[in-house]
């Protein structure tokens, strides 16, 4: 007779397994009653019966008993190890806990019933595992008769299962349990996937923010990707999540397919440390194109990318890492590692370090590499703008290398700089075809000697420069008009923002039309100091003879600023309707009016070629935009595609600052609301106009491409499932020797003793990594611990809190140069050690998961969440930065357009330390309060006494009791050190801070007299404060024993009671 096996409602079953309302997340795949026992084997306990449920990610065992039902045993799929035989009716699933310990839970049951249950966790198991290589997946020992084959054939989510995978890994993360994937999220993975998008932008995605109600949890899809075969590029720039660092850290530990990674501009500040380690951790990482601008990278976290850099074994096409904070020796241990891997460096094609202190030091590293590398380079796009550049030292370099754009804008260029570069660098270049002095401070004797260099050289061709923001003026118009002519290769001409008057413009335009060889695209005198009247009408009117007698130039940019042009540009507007070269003009901000506006609807009537056309914040009507739309409206001008006015939109939609000056100078805000309707009707469909001429444009062979409104930054491409190899390095770069790998900060003092009172003493090989140091360490027994890696062991450190004595004054070493073999050792300051000891904490903590993952039996399981380490991380690298050397003028100048009260050198370091020092406030003896220890004493034995005997009220009482105490005894010794005089500083030296010293030493002399009056000015003082303190004392201690005794009573009357 058949067993009747117990029934379990279903409800109770997925309200265990979790399962949702909606159509995805957890499911009941199979449910089955065996004999099970919660032990990894067959002998460790009793069997009993149980109702195992296998699911989509977990697998429950559910227990019925007398009292009811409950959940015995719960794990998830990705936990388990191992699927073993342990006899002919039996097996063990074998998977790791919370802790890596080992556990699982043995089954007994008839044959088929376990042939069916082993097919379903398979199942389940193979969909939510797509991509995983075989070392993580878990391992298969049964014999053949229980192994059947599966009912279908895998079918795998969208996106090569991602979407099984993201939903696994939300179920596995505690903390996110509750709030499985998302729908919406779900849904366009689907729509990326179906229309071939291998590109994942987490920023356009809906619920991104924290605090919309449609938020997904960020950390879980993007750990999902670790296994993940289809996206190769992610974006995650500007995003406000805090754990962002961390989850992508975790998936480059395994992820083999992504090629892209934007982590620009992240808005919750957090270190980027377990992304350098996830990248060294993963030797087969793909990633070419690396953006982590924006973000704050010390020292310690460079050395490990660095480190990853040095270990590529493909080539990195794309590197950006402009305003990061980098200072001079960071950015020289940046060149180092390009140096130790040359195939991976040869092949960069973009660069952009602007924004960082280079000095001297980083000058001299990126002049060093790129000496090394001319004629066997990649290099296309090279930025550093704003990086205090020295160009006595990485000018010459320049020449060699040879790139085609070039951004030196924000360096300060002053006659010495331009004679190197124009001398050294633009008369010898051949590819050189962007060069941007945007903002450089030039001169008339600057430009001279660039203009000069360009004149001799006749080798280059299309050259765009790039002239804005120098405040050129009469002298430099002057010089560049006498110059100019010779620049044949001349392409764009860019000097907008600068002091030139109409008659300094009218001056270099009849030099430009001298020029041979004419081939001047693109021209732009915005924002100079234009004048309304007879001299504007002469400077419109040559312009539009230029355009008109030269037809390659396609693009024209007159903006006015504070200095518009107004009614003078009429002769412009009116040589435009016979025009047929132009192709985008800007006339915003020139105070154009409605009368204005017909000449430019009689233009856009006639005009056949202009396809761009910016009218932005002009003063324009009802009346004016109504006859600028005319032409689009009844379709008479086709070719039209941008009509740019979006400060007029958007006042028009949301405020009343649009003034209708044809009428009055009324505000829209003052019209009738069915005039305010019409016009923002009218800006509707003249955007819909727009949109049909782009169509229709389109869909033509010969597109005109943008050179002024479709201005994108560099990028690179890189094409789909395409790893760029290492160049094959020439044998004068394979056969240098190899820089040093950065090693931590390490001390040691001459004589060759260890000190470390204010250090912490670290010894090591100049030639081990920083990762090598911040591997963790097994401290099971709290002394001796050894720092092992997988290519040496690196010596062991004193973990037992254990100090020498410190000899001598300490003193900041430099790190050693390439070439050194000898130990190193650098002592670090008190403050400054503890701020990097947190630094370090985050890769220990990243390091610690990943050692106890690999010494754990192997699974699938995703790392464990990792604490995030936000704001309050600030490492300190002063002690890193170099002394500007500012006493030789033709070195370097420096300059910044940030803040310029930021000092990185060490004297600041210094002075900030013995201001701190002097500040700290004096101890004061105090005598010792026997009363009160004695009072403690006897209540700790009296508590004692009655826990034995008293309940969990008793308890609670004498905590709140003791807690009451210590608050009032605190407020009343800081009541009675407020009202107290200040102290004059002690006399006790500080052995801390060396810097106090010379401070005193500075501090004029007194005379005996003076002397003998403030030692016993001093006494007084002292004493009268003792005197007070005792006073305070002993009526504190008075108080608290009172207390003390009524607690007492009422715990033996408490305890009574419950007795």
């Amino acid at each position: 007779m058949a067993t009747v096996e117990p029934e379990v409602e279903k409800k109770f079953i997925e309200d265990s397994l979790g399962v949702t309302s909606q159509s995805f997340g957890e499911q009941i795949t199979h449910t089955v009653w065996v004999e099970a026992n919660k032990s990894p084997n067959i002998s460790g306990s009793t069997f009993n019966k149980r109702l195992i449920v296998v699911g989509k990610c977990k697998i429950l065992s559910i227990k019925r008993g007398t009292f009811g039902k409950s959940v015995e045993l719960e794990f998830h799929l990705y936990n388990v190890s191992e699927i073993c035989a342990e006899s002919e009716d039996s097996f063990t699933i074998k998977y790791n806990g919370e802790n890596n310990e080992q556990l699982g839970i043995t089954i007994k049951a008839p044959l088929d019933k376990l042939q069916i249950l082993i097919r379903a966790i398979r199942t389940s198991y193979r969909r939510i595992t797509c991509g995983f290589p075989e070392t993580s997946m878990m391992k298969l020992n049964l014999p053949e008769n229980k192994l059947i084959d599966f009912e279908v054939p895998l079918i795998m989510s969208s996106a090569h299962g991602f979407v099984d995978g993201y939903i696994a890994h939300s179920y596995y993360y505690p903390k996110v349990y509750k709030s499985v994937g998302t729908l919406d999220f779900i849904r366009l993975i689907d729509a990326l996937y179906s229309n071939d998008v291998t590109e994942i932008d987490f920023t356009q995605m809906a619920g991104i923010e924290p605090s919309s109600e449609l938020s997904f949890n960020l950390f879980t899809a993007i750990t999902s990707l670790r296994n993940n075969t289809y996206f190769k590029s992610v974006n995650l720039s500007g995003l406000p999540h805090a754990n962002v660092i961390n989850a992508i850290g975790m998936c480059l530990e395994t992820n083999k397919s992504i090629t892209k990674l934007n982590l620009s501009n992240l808005r919750v500040e957090q270190s980027l440390q377990p992304l350098a380690n996830g990248l060294v951790k993963n030797p087969s990482n793909v990633i070419q194109a690396l953006d982590l601008s924006k973000n704050n990278i010390p020292y310690p976290i460079m050395a490990t990318l660095c480190e990853c850099f040095s270990k590529f074994s493909h080539g990195l096409v794309s590197l950006n890492l402009s305003k990061c904070d980098l200072l001079p020796k960071t950015i020289a241990i940046l060149f180092e590692s390009f140096e130790r891997n040359f195939g991976m460096s040869l092949a960069i094609k973009y660069l952009n370090l602007s924004h960082n202190k280079f000095g001297d030091i980083g000058s001299q590293a990126i002049g060093g590499w790129m000496a090394k590398i001319r004629g066997h380079h990649s290099l296309d796009c090279l930025v550093l703008a704003n990086c205090n550049l020295n160009f006595q030292l990485m000018g010459p370099p320049l020449r060699v290398v040879d790139i085609a754009r070039l951004d030196l804008s924000l360096n300060r260029i002053d006659r010495a700089s331009a004679k190197i570069l124009g001398n050294e660098v633009f008369d010898t270049v051949v590819n050189l075809c962007e060069l941007n002095f945007s903002g450089c401070g030039m001169n008339a004797d600057s430009l001279e000697d660039i203009f000069i260099s360009f004149n001799r050289n006749r080798k280059i061709a299309n050259i765009s420069l790039n002239l804005s923001h120098n405040a050129l003026g009469a002298r430099e118009a002057t010089l560049m008009s006498k110059s100019i002519s010779g620049c044949r290769y001349l392409e764009a001409l860019d000097i907008s923002n600068n002091r030139l008057n109409c008659r300094s413009l009218m001056e270099l335009l009849n030099a430009i039309k001298n020029i041979d060889q004419f081939n001047l695209h693109e021209l732009n005198i915005a924002n100079n100091y234009f004048a309304q009247g007879p001299e504007g009408d002469q400077l419109c009117q040559q312009l539009a003879h230029l355009i008109n007698t030269f037809p390659t130039i396609r693009t024209l940019n007159i903006s006015g600023g504070k200095y518009p042009l107004s009614k003078s540009l009429t002769p412009l507007l009116e040589s435009l309707v016979k025009n047929s070269s132009l192709k985008e003009l800007d006339i915003s901000d020139n105070g154009l009016g409605d009368s204005m506006a017909s000449i430019i609807g009689e233009m856009l009537r006639e005009n056949t070629s202009l396809i761009y056309l910016n009218l932005d914040n002009n003063q324009f009507g009802l009346s004016g935009w109504t006859a600028i739309a005319q032409p689009l409206l009844f379709d008479i001008n086709r070719t039209l595609n941008h009509l740019i006015f979006p400060k007029t939109l958007a006042s028009a939609y949301t405020s009343t600052l649009i003034q209708n000056f044809a009428s009055t100078l009324q505000s829209f805000g003052a019209l009738s609301k069915e005039k305010r309707n019409q016009i923002i009707l009218l800006f509707q469909k003249m955007q819909d106009k727009l949109a049909e001429n782009r169509f229709e444009t389109s869909v033509l062979d010969s597109v005109y491409v943008s050179e002024y409104f479709n201005k994108t930054p560099y990028t690179v491409h890189i094409p789909e499932d395409y790893v760029t190899p290492l160049v094959d390095v020439p044998e004068h770069l394979s056969s240098l020797p190899p820089p040093s790998s950065p090693t931590l900060f390490e001390s040691v003092n001459n004589s060759g003793t260890t000190n470390s009172t204010t250090a912490a003493v670290v010894a090591t090989n100049s030639s081990s990594s920083v990762l090598q140091h911040s591997i963790n360490m097994n401290n099971s027994n709290g002394s001796n611990s050894n720092i092992n890696t997988s290519n040496s062991s690196v010596g062991s450190v004193n973990n037992t809190g254990t100090t020498n004595n410190v000899n001598g004054k300490q003193q900041q070493q430099q790190l050693n140069g390439a070439g050194s073999s000898t130990p190193t050792v650098l002592v670090v300051p008190t403050g400054e050690r503890n701020q990097r000891s947190r630094s370090n904490s985050n890769s220990s903590t990243a390091s610690s998961a990943i050692s106890k993952r690999s010494n754990a039996s192997t699974s699938a399981a995703p790392p464990r969440q990792l604490i995030t380490q936000t704001s309050d991380w600030q490492p300190n690298e002063e002690s890193e930065a170099d002394i500007y050397d500012t006493s030789n003028n033709n070195s370097f100048v420096a300059y910044s357009t940030d803040d310029e009260s930021d000092n990185y050198t060490q004297d600041s370091y210094d002075d900030n330390s013995s201001r701190k020092s002097k500040q700290q406030q004096p101890m004061r003896k105090s005598k010792p309060k026997s009363i009160k220890s004695n009072a403690s004493v006897s209540s700790v034995k009296s508590s004692s006494s009655i826990k034995s005997a008293s309940s969990v009220k008793s308890t609670s009482s004498v905590k709140s009791a003791s807690s009451v105490k210590s608050s009032k005894s605190v407020k009343s010794s800081t009541s009675q050190k407020e009202v107290q005089p200040p102290q004059p500083p002690p006399t006790i030296v500080n052995h801390e801070d060396d810097s106090e010293q010379d401070d005193e030493q500075d501090e004029p002399e007194l005379s005996p007299e003076h002397e003998e009056q403030e030692e016993q000015h001093e006494e007084e003082n002292i004493e009268s404060q003792t005197d007070q303190d005792e006073q305070v004392d002993f009526q504190e201690d008075d108080d608290e024993a009172e207390r003390e005794n009524n607690n007492l009573n009422e715990f033996h009357s408490d305890s009574q009671q419950v007795l």
